[in-house]
Order: structure tokens, then C-alpha cells, then sequence
């Protein structure tokens, strides 16, 4: 089950669990590229996102639900959407007729087949019932406006769309689920001019779909479904209890992310990140993210980055490597996304509220640094303050700082703090050394 999927059904429920390990905000990089926040436009008492796609640098949309004030408060009632225009982020109204009594609604995923050509889908649902209906909406570059989408379980049972992908302005297409638990896997297909039902081999309700030229791709669980246009053929699953929330494909092959679990302590089930390449004959798993489960996976430029928990991983065929992103008030990352020139951004929720970072950051900069102890905390005045706690290795790293200088303190019970100074620039992130001196 997807993060995005996991959220709608910890709302209809009435409640979120959580069974993942934490991330570690204070993992060290060697990355110089510093990640920063930009203001989310606003959206009501409660807010998240769960898509983002960019066709440039001045064009990006995020899409998720919102609830304005509305009973029930505690979920998300509308679809919700956002535009960056390459200077801010301005809300898009999204308009959706009363359905259920009650309903909640949100966008699941959002995708450019170009600048003002995009395409958002997800699910309007009944809190109280197992009927739900997918949504399609359509971008026009200034507009959004709902085009009518199947519905194959009929009205009382379950019809979602968790994730979209596009070809073309009439090759869009669009995966999730129908029918009551378990769901059928769902794919629909855009062809300019409506929607339509494309029948393929049930893996359950699909989380993730990715396109080529001439491959479809689309996941659930720990299975993988490819289409090359006449025929749908089963990768081999992932071994163990996988669950796929992205796929992405690139020169080196098939992406996919999400997380594994696993038992234990007394009875207890946790999970970790879980990345493997598809190399069109045989997988290969990526070490990548500790315990964070990884939401989602884009290809930007050369690079392959995953979202997941509050940070942001490059991957490679040998790693993860963390990037440094912002730490104070850290968003928990949804979805990620890059524009052609490879600029990536993240998008989440951050005190209920959208929240959306972007590298390199927008006059900001990071900070890494080396107090050379474990569990040091570190303090930095300046432009802006804050504070965090080093990893074992004795670093610390953090975006989403102003540019200008700061003073960065190191401090360890029993010993002498260190102190260092450093300018940041945006986009980079500056090496600090504040190494605490402790007694023999």
C-alpha cells in the first residue's frame, strides 16, 4: 500500500498509524547541492500534497486535498492544487460537486505532457460506505476542469486512481484500483479525447505507473506489470514483503521504490526503504534510505532521486546517498518530481499544512558540519536559527538557510563547545568545522 493510499485510508478510518522507523534528519552528505523550502499558497485548516510534476523552471504543479473548515475536520474533503509560476505558488481552484454526504476528496497524482497540458487524478470517497469514484481533471494552463472517467465497480464499491503518467496530449494513463478489498488493478487511458478501461492481468489496486515511448509500467505490492502496446507481460516480483510506491524509468533501466517489512521486537512489524533496478532481466536492490520508506523516485537529469520521510536520497546501483534538505519544521515528503533540466522538487505536509522544497533552493543554502562526536548538538545564529544533533559519525547537515553568514556552535556534555563561522550560498552547501574538544 502506497503512502498515498496508506493516508486515504488512515482518514476514512478516522485515524493514521504509523509502523516505520523514523528517519534520521541528521544523516551527513557529501553532496554540495543544498535543497530549500518555498511558501506553499494556502489551503484551509488542514492540507497535504501527494503529486508534483514540472514541465520547466517556471511551470510546476502540486495537487493532494484540503479541508477550508468543513465537517469531518479531521479529513480531507476537497482536491486541492497549486502552480508555481518560477517566482511563488498560487492556489488553483479545483471545483468538485457534492457526491456523498460527508465525502472526502484528493488528488493522488499529477502529470505534464506539456507546459499547460496536465493531468491530475485521484478519488472522491464515502467515509461511511465503501463506495468511492475516481477523478480525472484536466490543466490548461490556467484552469482545471473535471473530464469524465470509468467507474468499472459501479457505485457502492471502491474506484480510485492513485498515480498518472503522460505521453502525449492524447497518450495519458492513469493506474489504481476497483472493486471491494482486495481491488482489481485499474489502468486508464486518455486518447484525447476520452477515458477508457485498459484490461490488464490483476496485480491488486495499483500505487505507481511510468511511461516510455513504447512501454507502459505500473505496480502494486511487490509486482510489476509491462505493456509494450499489444500486450501486458509480469516482471518477476521483488522477493520479500515489498510494497512499491514509484517507479521511474531511465537509461540504466526500471526504478522502483517504496519499503520492505519485517518483524520485529515482541511481535511488532517494521519497515525500511527498499530501492531496486530493472534492468529488462533481472532485479537488482539498492541499499537506500535506512528506515525511511521512499515515496516516490524521478529521474532529474543524470541523477535518480527518491523522497521519503523528511529527506532525499540520490541513488545509484551501489547506494543512496542523502541529500541535504531542510530540517527545521522538515516536510513529510509524498511525491517528487524534476522539470527537463533535471530541477528537482519534493512535495508533503509539514503542521497540516501543503509544503513543497526544491534544489538547488530558491536563496538558500545548507550547512554540513563536522563536530567530531556523536549525538553533539548544533546551534546556528544568523539570517535564521536553529538547532539539530549530529549522527554517529559527528556530522550534521541542513538546508533551507537564508544566504548570508553565520555562527555555528557544537556543544557535548563535558565539553568544550566548538565554534566556526561560514557564509552560505544559495543552492551549495558550505563545510563547517566545530569540532567539540573533550577531556581525555
Amino acid at each position: 500500500m502506497s503512502l498515498k493510499r496508506a493516508w486515504r485510508a488512515a482518514m476514512v478510518a478516522g485515524a493514521v498509524c504509523s509502523a516505520g522507523l523514523a528517519a534520521s534528519a541528521a544523516a551527513a552528505a557529501s553532496t554540495t547541492v543544498a535543497w530549500g523550502t518555498t511558501t506553499s499558497a494556502p489551503a484551509g485548516t488542514l492540507a497535504n500534497l501527494f503529486g508534483v510534476t514540472a514541465s520547466s523552471a517556471s511551470d510546476v504543479l502540486a495537487v493532494g486535498g484540503y479541508n477550508p473548515g468543513e465537517p469531518p475536520t479531521a479529513l480531507l474533503t476537497r482536491p486541492y492544487a497549486e502552480h508555481w509560476n518560477g517566482h511563488g505558488w498560487t492556489a488553483t481552484t479545483v471545483r468538485l460537486a457534492s457526491v456523498y454526504s460527508g465525502q472526502t476528496a484528493q488528488l493522488n497524482g499529477v502529470a505534464e505532457a506539456a507546459a499547460g497540458d496536465g493531468w491530475a487524478v485521484g478519488t472522491v470517497s464515502d467515509p461511511s460506505s465503501l463506495a468511492s469514484q475516481t477523478l480525472a481533471y484536466h490543466w490548461n494552463g490556467s484552469t482545471w476542469q473535471r473530464v469524465p472517467t470509468p467507474d468499472p465497480a459501479g457505485p457502492a464499491q471502491g474506484n480510485e486512481l492513485a498515480a498518472v503518467a503522460a505521453r502525449a496530449s492524447n497518450d495519458v494513463w492513469a493506474a489504481g484500483g476497483d472493486g471491494a478489498y482486495p481491488q482489481a488493478s485499474l489502468v486508464l487511458h486518455w486518447n484525447g479525447s476520452t477515458w477508457t478501461q485498459v484490461r490488464v492481468p490483476s496485480i491488486g489496486a495499483l500505487d505507481a505507473v511510468t511511461v516510455t515511448s513504447g512501454n507502459v509500467w505500473a505496480a502494486s505490492g511487490n509486482k510489476v506489470e509491462q505493456f509494450n502496446g499489444s500486450a501486458w507481460t509480469s516482471l518477476p516480483p521483488l522477493p520479500g514483503s515489498v510494497s512499491i510506491a514509484g517507479l521511474a524509468h531511465t537509461a540504466a533501466g526500471l526504478w522502483a521504490v517504496g519499503y520492505s517489512s519485517f518483524s520485529c521486537g515482541e511481535g511488532g512489524s517494521c519497515t525500511s526503504s527498499y530501492a531496486a533496478l530493472w534492468n529488462g532481466s533481472a532485479w537488482t536492490t539498492v541499499p537506500s534510505g535506512g528506515g525511511t520508506e521512499l515515496s516516490g523516485v524521478v529521474a532529474a537529469g543524470s541523477a535518480v532521486l527518491a523522497a521519503g520521510g523528511t529527506g532525499v536520497w540520490q541513488l545509484s546501483t551501489t547506494a543512496g546517498t542523502p541529500q541535504v534538505t531542510p530540517t527545521q519544521n522538515p516536510p513529510q515528503l509524498t511525491a517528487i518530481g524534476a522539470d527537463p533540466a533535471g530541477h528537482p522538487w519534493a512535495v508533503g505536509s509539514a503542521s497540516s499544512a501543503p509544503a513543497i522544497i526544491n534544489a538547488p533552493g530558491i536563496g538558500q543554502g545548507g550547512i554540513l558540519v563536522d563536530s567530531g562526536a556523536a549525538n553533539a548538538t548544533i546551534t546556528w545564529t544568523g539570517p535564521a536559527t536553529g538547532t539539530g544533533t549530529t549522527a554517529v559519525n559527528g556530522t550534521f547537515a541542513t538546508g533551507g538557510l537564508p544566504d548570508g553568514r553565520y555562527t555555528v556552535t557544537t556543544g557535548l556534555s563535558g565539553c568544550q563547545p566548538g565554534v566556526a563561522t561560514a557564509k552560505v550560498t544559495a543552492g551549495q552547501v558550505t563545510p563547517v568545522t566545530a569540532k567539540v574538544v573533550c577531556p581525555p
